[in-house]
């Protein structure tokens, strides 16, 4: 199924982390709450700015699948390439076409048009999404998924998938049998199938092998170095539908910033996000 993940992002050690107990800690230039009067006066800005909402960060992952041959990047001897296209890079191959991939990318616009000024702000890091439109949210998100996954299953539905599969591949296969020279000890298949991917990405993963290890010399080196190339590629529509995460986090702020504040209002939120994003 088409993930949707949900967190709160707790920022680890670093600049602007709060420290209540600095003893206990090897860094020294963490800031800390030297009183308790500071600590409860942050503490409560801090519930202030909960009841008006949180700030949210908004990504989506797997949706574009692509790549290219570069001679160069695959460090191939110049030997085994014709002359003229030693320095030879193929155009960008992605897995689907143009209509299909722009449908899927209003995904990505759909799920940011989301946010307008009646129900959140627009702060460096993401969104402060105010309370009342949490659940909101929540569902307008889980519409958004099931909407992508009919769409993918109404149009990649059958063999659909496969073959896109296939064709993506093919490509940047024949690019490698097109530039390689006579002398190439390389052996390349009439027709790729989909179980010569599987059995290769399969000894792949066995032998922990990557580009950089990968012997140029063996006849098998174009399927294996594609294999790679592309194992970013969900072999089947399900694997590919459960790739795909629309990720959003409730991020947390630190204390510090809360300790010299007074949070009333949204205007006061969106002072000290423009302040956190000039510190950034």
């Amino acid at each position: 199924m088409f993930k949707v993940i949900y967190t709160i992002m707790l920022k680890q050690e670093g600049l602007r982390q709060l420290v209540l107990f600095p003893e206990l800690v090897s860094e020294p230039s963490l800031p800390s709450i030297s009183t308790l009067p500071e600590f409860d006066r942050a503490l409560d800005n801090l519930l202030k700015m909960s009841d008006l909402g949180a700030f949210i960060s908004i990504n989506v992952h797997g949706v574009e699948k692509s790549y290219s041959i570069h001679s160069s990047e695959l460090e191939i001897p110049l030997e085994f390439l014709k002359d003229e296209n030693i320095n030879n890079i193929s155009d960008i191959i992605h897995l689907f076409p143009d209509d299909v991939r722009q449908h899927l990318r209003k995904l990505t616009y759909e799920v940011k048009s989301f946010f307008n000024r009646k129900n959140s702000f627009k702060t460096p890091f993401g969104y402060f999404l105010y309370r009342p439109y949490f659940r909101i949210w929540s569902k307008f998100v889980t519409e958004r998924k099931q909407h992508v996954e009919q769409f993918l299953q109404d149009t990649l539905k059958g063999r659909t998938y496969g073959q896109l599969f296939l064709k993506a591949f093919d490509c940047g296969y024949r690019f490698l049998e097109e530039i390689s020279d006579d002398t190439a000890p390389w052996e390349f298949l009439k027709t790729v199938f989909l179980h010569h991917i599987q059995e290769t990405r399969q000894q792949l993963i066995d032998s922990h092998q990557t580009l950089h290890t990968l012997d140029k010399t063996f006849p098998d080196y174009p399927l294996k170095a594609v294999a790679l190339k592309t194992a970013h590629f969900p072999l089947d529509l399900s694997q590919y539908i459960r790739q795909l995460e629309i990720r959003f986090a409730f991020k947390s702020i630190h204390l510090e910033y809360l300790k010299e504040v007074s949070i009333n209002s949204v205007e006061d939120v969106k002072r000290i996000s423009e302040k956190m994003g000039k510190e950034e």
